[in-house]
């Protein structure tokens, strides 16, 4: 199994109150394990328990064992548990 970057989005409405979309922002970046699919899909949970189904997948490959998991413009929003989870 590998890992993906799932990113978890919230949604805010505009500052203004005016009618439209509300905006989505970034929550936080999860880590999940693919399932045994040859699409490498991602499971249902992240590595720290969070359901994916509402999240987004981001199309990122480490480099090697030695690069961060996520891509290096997203740190700021790195899930501390999955982090954790992943250095064990």
């Amino acid at each position: 199994m590998a890992i993906v970057v799932m990113r978890e989005l919230r949604e805010e409405t505009s500052q203004d109150h005016a009618p439209g979309d509300a905006l989505s922002r970034i929550e936080a970046m999860h880590a999940a394990m693919t399932d045994t699919s040859p699409h490498g899909l991602p499971g249902d949970e992240t590595v720290c328990g969070k359901p994916t189904a509402d999240m987004e997948r981001v199309h990122y490959q480490s480099a090697g064992a030695d690069v961060s998991w996520l891509p290096p413009s997203t740190s700021r929003w790195e899930c501390p548990r999955c982090a954790e989870a992943l250095q064990s």
